[in-house]
Order: structure tokens, then C-alpha cells, then sequence
């Protein structure tokens, strides 16, 4: 879901031909595991009968737990299958949702990564396409007739 800032920063990604770009690495921190959103088709959740129909119907997300609300009124949860040690005690069986972690969506829907986290998202013309318009030139200096 898109927010407005995100709206704007899809917008000037795309006038300026830059991607966000993921760095980093794992730190096992916990902090992903700790004051998460959650949404269900599309819309935050925003009330215990709204978690309580998402657990309902995909029954992974009984691990996550109710532990506050943010200044737009929106549930923060917490896992509670995070660790002493920070790690996950049902790594294998997590949902979709921390497999994808970190995801780049958290850019365009105005969150950002948690502190203390590994990753870094940031703007930048990926290696790939700087790689591609070189190439190009070379073609474009070889097909030009030297003067």
C-alpha cells in the first residue's frame, strides 16, 4: 500500500532512472521480529477483530501478538517466537512475510528498516544498467565513422 511520500519517491525513481538497491547483510538483531505492521488485503490493521480474522484465515500469524499502536492508530506487533538470542524459534515454519524480509516495499508504503539492521536500502542506478549504457556507447563510438 502505497503512501503518499512512497508515491513520490516510485515518481522520482522512475524520472531519474534509479532503483533502490539492498545491501547488507543479516545482524540477527531481532528488530525485524519487534514493532511490525501487519496488513490483510491491502489495509493495515488497524483493530483486534481485524487480527483476529487474519489469524483465522492464515493461521501463521498466530505467532505475532498485539503490543501497541502507532500516532495513526494502526496494531504493532511483536513476535513471539523471537529468541533470548534474538533468533527465530521457528525458523522453518516462519511466514512468507519474514522470508521476504527486508523488503523494498517498505520504502514506497513510508516505513524504513529498523534500527540496528544489517540492510541498507538505497537509491542508485543498479550495476547491471550502468553496465548495458557502456556497452551501448562502445557500439555507438565503433559504428561512427572516425573523422
Amino acid at each position: 500500500m502505497l503512501s503518499i511520500a512512497g508515491w513520490w519517491r516510485h515518481l522520482r525513481l522512475r524520472l531519474t532512472g534509479k532503483e533502490l538497491i539492498l545491501t547488507g547483510h543479516c545482524r540477527q538483531c531481532g528488530a525485524c521480529c519487534r514493532r511490525l505492521q501487519l496488513e490483510q488485503g491491502k489495509q493495515w490493521l488497524r483493530s483486534k477483530r481485524e487480527f483476529k480474522k487474519l489469524v483465522k484465515e492464515h493461521s501463521e500469524f498466530d505467532r505475532f501478538e498485539i503490543c501497541d499502536r502507532d500516532r495513526q492508530g494502526l496494531l504493532v506487533f511483536n513476535c513471539r517466537r523471537l529468541g533470548n538470542d534474538n533468533r527465530c524459534l521457528d525458523y522453518d515454519n516462519r511466514p512468507q512475510l519474514c522470508r521476504d524480509f527486508p523488503n523494498k516495499g517498505i520504502f514506497f508504503c513510508g516505513g524504513k528498516l529498523p534500527k540496528g539492521c544489517g540492510y541498507t536500502l538505497s537509491e542508485g542506478v543498479p550495476f547491471d544498467k550502468l553496465l548495458h549504457q557502456q556497452q551501448l556507447s562502445q557500439q555507438q563510438n565503433q559504428n561512427d565513422p572516425a573523422p
